[in-house]
């Protein structure tokens, strides 16, 4: 049995009633109907810069922009890399060269705060580590070229937090804290779970959780991920937790794996989600797939529009469209 979401029951029916009755979003044995435009303008890309199959960090920023897109997601990876130790100087070689080609292309970057290095994890004081001595220094640096900030990527399934909206919502206030005495005009994306429908209505639960907590109070942006196929909780749910929480939305994670699949998925859910949430950025998952460098993707098995494969390079459909529309 799909988890109601409480005090949301009869605007969720009343908007049911609404939806069912629509001549735009029909429901026909539990599906949604596509239709609808592609809503090019907010569609944004997420990128993995360490993996240069695809070319050079700049060559890759640089076709991303060819192709009409303006935004990037993109994670400042908090890592042995970035400090090794307890108390070591942070190396920001590898986060300057991301901002440095990102701004060379003209691509604007939604900067992911997280995850944490592996000599924290489990410490009990490591919320202070993480805001003091990674958020800080990391703001500090880029104010002038990163307006918006994500903190942390899916922690309702993240060994750094019990599973629960309370233990994020400890980590959001401390970390927007910082950053906004760091920079006061940059805008806090907070972070979403996994995909917002899965598991009957159990992430929902949780987000409006964390908005009961008072996210308005230390975030601007709300945040989904979304992966499937017209839902009519999307429409429904997540827009009633949407109005709930009176902030702007973001999808910041959308796709389907198999490039094969990518033309038919987009053509459908972007107009579904941009007329379900009216959210001002969706960002498709992904540019070229995989975090470690030099990973090669099969076209079949991988989210990205760009895929290289036995060192040949594959363009989803999606690719040429959004070239085409720009």
């Amino acid at each position: 049995m799909r988890k109601s979401l409480g005090p949301f029951a009869a605007l969720l029916i009343l908007a049911m009633t609404i939806l069912i009755s629509s001549c735009e979003i029909k429901t026909e044995s539990n599906v949604v109907t596509g239709g609808g435009s592609v809503p090019y303008g907010k569609i944004g890309l997420n990128v993995f810069p360490r993996n240069r199959t695809a070319g050079t960090l700049a060559a890759q920023m640089s076709d991303i922009r060819s192709i009409g897109v303006k935004y990037i997601r993109v994670n400042f990876w908090f890592d042995n890399h970035f400090m090794s130790s307890a108390g070591a100087a942070p190396d920001f070689a590898r986060l300057d060269e991301v901002v440095e080609a990102a701004k060379a292309a003209g691509l604007e970057i939604l900067g992911i705060l997280g995850p944490a290095p592996s000599w924290l994890a489990n410490e009990p004081g490591w919320v202070a580590v993480y805001t003091n001595d990674y958020v800080t220094p990391v703001v500090n640096r880029y104010k002038a070229d990163v307006r918006h900030w994500e903190v942390w990527n899916e922690p309702d399934e993240s060994p750094m937090f019990d599973g629960t909206a309370d233990s994020y919502f400890e980590l959001l206030k401390a970390a927007s804290a910082v950053i906004r005495q760091a920079d006061p005009g940059a805008k806090i994306v907070s972070a979403a779970t996994v995909n917002i429908v899965s598991k009957g209505m159990a992430k929902l639960a949780w987000m409006e959780r964390l908005v009961d907590l008072g996210l308005a109070q230390h975030a601007d942006i709300l945040n989904m991920h979304y992966y499937s196929d017209l839902d009519v909780e999307l429409g429904v749910s997540a827009k009633a937790l949407a109005d709930k929480a009176g902030m702007p939305v973001w999808v910041t994670e959308t796709g389907k794996i198999g490039q094969d699949l990518h033309m038919d998925y987009f053509s459908n859910n972007m107009p579904y989600i941009d007329r379900a949430l009216n959210p001002e950025r969706i960002y498709w998952y992904c540019y070229v797939e995989h975090e470690a460098e030099n990973t090669e993707s099969h076209p079949a098995d991988t989210y990205g529009i760009v895929a290289i494969y036995n060192g040949q390079r594959i363009e989803s459909p999606i690719y040429s469209l959004l070239k085409s529309h720009n």
